[in-house]
């Protein structure tokens, strides 16, 4: 069994400095394993997110994703935390909030989750940071202020060749960036030219295991040429002081720990 312990004080500067951590693990393969049964179960059943249109699906994570169904991916796919109780018992696992509470304390919203499933042979997807959760200019989403942090949580294994996610230590800053593709809605993604490449560390992943960032940390995977579908769950967070805009009709945080000490934000309650 996975020990839950907190993090110590030299794992919290490193998170600070680099702005990721990782791998830590949060159950062993078999575990994890027995838990795929329920959410494969969940892949095959939209949630509440609407599918979006073929514009506002152009030039994001979702557009690279396998159809679901022959469809779009995004209401198989997106925060199933609201009404599948498999999912919301992965984004609240004891280990996963110790480590989190090290991080930014007791109190914690659940903001968004997302399966992330890149198929054998699926695309690399380019550097970029989930700073603000900005789609376009003049239409922002998300959190104000910004701040979130990621757990990104492997439900298959992901070693290297499958695309695994990487990271470029200590960028600190948000960095300029351009749309990914035509539709209004793309991905910002930062420039090859402007990523020392060179530093990029990639963190390959056991099933339990999890790496977590900022929202400023630089990342990217690479494609997925290890003949297998690589699962993962990107698992948002933020604080009681951030306002969270509702991402789709329904769409609430969940209180994960503590208290809600600002009362800005509706909160949902956890599917059972």
């Amino acid at each position: 069994m996975t020990i839950h312990q907190p993090l110590d004080a030299q794992q919290r500067d490193l998170f600070r400095d680099q702005g990721f951590l990782g791998p830590l693990t949060l159950m062993t393969p078999a575990e994890m394993a027995g838990l795929r049964v329920e959410l494969d179960a969940v892949l095959e059943t939209p949630g509440l997110a609407p599918a979006p249109d073929a514009e506002q699906s152009r030039g994001r994570l979702a557009d690279l994703m396998a159809p679901r169904q022959g469809g779009s991916p995004v209401p198989y796919v997106e925060s199933r935390h609201l009404d599948a109780p498999a999912v919301h018992r992965l984004c609240t696992h004891p280990a996963l909030l110790a480590l989190a509470r090290s991080l930014y304390g007791e109190d914690l919203l659940l903001w968004r989750s997302t399966f992330i499933v890149k198929a054998s042979e699926g695309p690399a997807f380019g550097w970029h940071q989930d700073w603000g959760g900005v789609f376009a200019p003049g239409e922002a989403y998300g959190l104000e202020p910004p701040l979130a942090f990621t757990f990104w949580i492997a439900i298959s294994e992901v070693p290297e060749e499958s695309g695994c996610l990487q990271f470029v230590p200590g960028a600190g800053a948000v960095l300029p960036a351009a749309p990914s593709g035509a539709g209004r809605r793309a991905t910002l993604l930062v420039g090859d030219d402007a990523v020392d490449t060179a530093s990029a560390v990639a963190v390959p992943l056991r099933p339990g295991q999890c790496v977590v960032f900022t929202d400023r940390a630089l990342h990217a995977s690479g494609p997925n040429v290890s003949g297998a579908e690589r699962i993962g769950l990107a698992v948002r967070f933020t604080v009681p002081a951030v306002r969270v805009r509702p991402h789709f009709p329904g769409h609430a945080v969940v209180l994960a720990s503590g208290r809600d000490t600002a009362g800005l934000n509706a909160l949902a309650t956890p599917p059972v």
